[in-house]
């Protein structure tokens, strides 16, 4: 019977130095090795991108081979060495093998021969290979990271693509090592870009584009065929208008821009990226996002010079992520209550305007169980109203005794404060309260990842503790540094001018609301409102006038006092 073989081949990443064959080069080798022992080739089995060393990476297309070798379509396994088929330990690796050999399989190495199952030397010979491809990539892989760790930690860049705007550059520096004798290290350091010989100025093109989103962020935006000039894709066009090239010379693209703008190393600050995973949880190549490095004291670790100050870096976190537009920045919009975050369907899908009505933002024929049938409508000016109506009557109290309109007001005014503050004290407290976000996500993950068992076992309580100790002294002394920065100047509510009616009426035709343009009554809702929820009509169309607004409209007004109890739930988690 002729025997089939098939080529597995691997790779864990290029090697710019050529130090690992290609897979091109893999592939013609192990295809010439099948036709040279005089079997039938069924083809390639490709991982590639993929590690031999780390056994928690899923790698498809050597399962693929394994179960066709269940199946006995493939006889022989040919690689270029026995690192493709495996660096891991050889308690891991052997079970496959005596698999392989009791299903009759015969592994063959371009480089080092043919390990057959009949012969036992064979396998011990071919135990003793992979065993030292395991030492020879974990004395490897502990000398890299041991160099890589070092430098990271005192401020060093330690390779990868130099972000846009920046070079690196040496620097020779003494530190204490771990056994308190002094040594020295040269790491590569970050800085702005020079400017080019060919006047190509990567640092300037940078700073233009930061340049270019503070000055339109907070004006309004009536353009309704382009994007917003301080958007993302605005700034894609701009560049590509101009045409501005990448660092591999081609066009710009959003996730370009956003990548860039989004890199704390731009600001100074060493950070190494976040990756995407695919659908098995593997990690792509796609950076989903960046992970600022910190010193034993969880301050930023400096990489070199910083091309924006990190206080404005911060503030254009706020505006990229959508957090800060204000009502008088980001594109206007004709209704007074779409695109804040505010107005939501019973569903849980917001609403948007569409004419005289607010709708269900769910996509027409979609079904949803336990929600709603149909669209849901409901007339603008009612929900406006009864909301407006809603303010006005906390206003109206505003003089009163009762904690719960007061907590209404405090809030507003807390948000009006942060809506009027000075652009250098709001970059200041941007810049701890971004910070104080990352340490908050990353004791998120550090429960996430106890919940899932990475922290098991004795070892793994200790590092548990650790980590867990480390950021929670981190978030005490932001919190400290915030409350030493504090907060802005509650300044007065104009509640007079807000409930002037010369018929008694705050929402009458007299009235400032009735007055007021959409801006200034946008603002208002996001003065004194968190949510606004709308359940669907219980006749057709919604406009039946037995089914009143304040049955189908719940508001949740503004609280200071569920901002407290939500901080109060945060301290408690992180000090459990």
């Amino acid at each position: 019977m002729l025997r089939v073989a098939a080529g597995y081949t691997r790779q864990s990443k290029a090697k710019s130095d050529k130090s690992e064959a290609s897979p091109k080069t893999q592939d013609e080798a192990t295809e010439r090795k099948a036709r040279e022992r005089g079997s039938s080739f069924k083809g390639h089995y490709r991982d590639i991108g993929v590690s031999g060393y780390d056994p928690s990476v899923n790698r498809k297309a050597f399962e693929r081979l394994l179960n066709d070798c269940r199946d006995g379509l493939v006889h022989e396994i040919i690689v270029f060495n026995v690192t493709r088929f495996s660096r891991r330990e050889p308690k891991d690796a052997i079970p496959i093998v005596l698999e392989l050999f009791s299903l009759g399989v015969t592994i063959t190495s371009v480089s080092e021969g043919s390990f057959s199952p009949d012969n036992t030397m064979e396998l011990i010979m071919l135990i003793m290979r992979l065993d030292a491809a395991h030492t020879d990539s974990k004395n490897k892989s502990q000398t890299i990271s041991s160099v890589k760790k070092s430098a990271k930690e005192l401020g060093g860049w330690t390779g990868g693509a130099v972000p846009y705007g920046l070079e690196s550059y040496p620097e020779s520096i003494s530190y204490i090592g771990d056994d308190g004798k002094q040594a020295a290290i040269t790491i590569r350091r970050l800085r702005p870009a020079s400017v080019q010989e060919d006047g190509t100025d990567q640092a300037g093109e940078v700073l233009k584009m930061v340049d270019r989103i503070f000055e339109y962020k907070d004006r309004p935006w009536t353009g309704k065929q382009n994007a917003h000039p301080a958007s993302v894709g605005a700034i894609v066009a701009w560049l590509n208008s101009r045409q501005v090239v990448t660092q591999n010379g081609g066009m710009w693209r959003e996730r370009t821009v956003k990548r860039l703008l989004t890199d704390p190393r731009i600001a100074g600050m060493s950070a190494e990226p976040v990756y995407a995973t695919d659908a098995d949880g593997n990690p792509t190549r796609n950076v989903s996002g960046y992970r600022i490095i910190r010193d034993g004291n969880e301050d930023p670790i400096s990489i070199g010079e910083a091309l924006i100050p990190s206080g404005k870096f911060f503030e254009l976190q706020d505006w990229l992520s959508g957090r800060g537009r204000g009502s008088r920045g980001g594109t206007v919009s004709k209704y007074v209550m779409t695109a804040m975050e505010r107005l939501y369907c019973e569903c849980g899908r917001p609403m948007t305007g569409s004419r005289d009505v607010y709708k269900c933002s769910r996509p027409s024929g979609v079904v949803e169980p336990g929600t709603h049938e149909g669209g849901s409508t409901i007339q603008q000016k009612d929900v406006d109203t009864y909301v407006a109506a809603r303010i006005m009557a906390a206003i109206g109290n505003a003089d009163g005794d009762d904690p719960e309109t007061m907590d209404i007001i405090v809030e507003a005014m807390s948000r009006l404060a942060r809506m009027t503050e000075n652009p250098e004290a709001r970059s200041a407290r941007a810049a701890l309260l971004g910070e104080r976000a990352q340490v908050v996500r990353s004791i998120e993950q550090l429960y996430s990842d106890l919940k899932i068992g990475i922290y098991d076992g004795e070892i793994g309580r200790r590092q548990f503790l650790a980590d867990k100790q480390s950021l929670e002294n981190r978030l005490k002394g932001l919190d400290e540094k915030i409350r030493e920065v504090g907060s802005p100047d509650l300044p007065p509510l104009p509640i007079e001018q807000w409930g002037a009616s010369e018929d008694g009426d705050p929402v009458g035709p007299t009235s400032w609301w009735a007055r007021a343009d959409v801006e200034d009554r946008r603002m208002l809702v996001q003065l004194f409102v968190d949510r606004v929820e709308v359940s669907k009509a219980a006749g057709r169309g919604g406009f039946s006038p037995s089914c009143k607004v304040e049955d189908r409209v719940k508001v949740r007004m503004a609280s200071a006092r569920a901002n407290d109890e939500g901080a109060e739930a945060l301290a408690q988690m992180t000090a459990a």
